[in-house]
């Protein structure tokens, strides 16, 4: 099963303030919805909290507390361990969306990162991790927006690093 992870984060590494994204950049999240259609999400119960279910995705919710949904689209699972065993039952391709513990503890068996960093200093608690030596940027794109944006993606291994600069119309 392929593991790729997709956040966006502040120039100085916040991913966000409590359960919080500390900014709004116009375009951005369209990138995290375009990626993430009809793909299974594995989460944490406060990110999922917060941005709830998302319509034409599946979710796998990690949670140490009694969370619980009716959503035949949401699984529950109380490790990321057993996530990752049940969907490796379900779908060949899981995308890891947050929050920062979730991110921590997948990072190293991530396949593929797609990050956004958005072009602001944010106060906030929760960070994105250092990105491991063993990945390299394979492509790269630069967003004029209401706060400009830089979106990212990197592999293990790999070698190219094309660049595009786009000002939404």
């Amino acid at each position: 099963m392929k593991l790729s992870l997709m956040a966006a984060r502040s120039k100085n590494g916040v991913i966000g303030n409590g359960p919080d994204i500390p900014w709004r950049a116009k375009g951005e999240q369209l990138l995290f919805k375009a990626i993430t259609y009809n793909q299974w999400l594995l989460v944490g119960r406060k990110t999922f909290e917060s941005m709830g279910a998302l319509p034409n995705r599946h979710y796998a919710v990690v949670t140490r507390s009694g969370f619980t949904s009716n959503n035949s689209k949401v699984l529950v699972f109380p490790a990321i361990e057993s996530a990752l065993d049940k969907l490796s039952t379900l779908t060949d391709h899981v995308i890891v969306s947050g929050g920062g513990e979730i991110y921590k503890s997948l990072l190293p068996q991530v396949d593929t990162l797609h990050l956004s960093t958005v072009d602001i200093k944010a106060d906030g608690d929760v960070f994105f991790p250092e990105i491991p030596a063993s990945f390299t940027l394979a492509f790269e794109q630069k967003f004029e927006s209401d706060i400009n944006y830089n979106y990212q993606i990197w592999q293990r291994g790999c070698i190219a690093v094309p660049r595009h600069d786009v000002t939404p119309g």
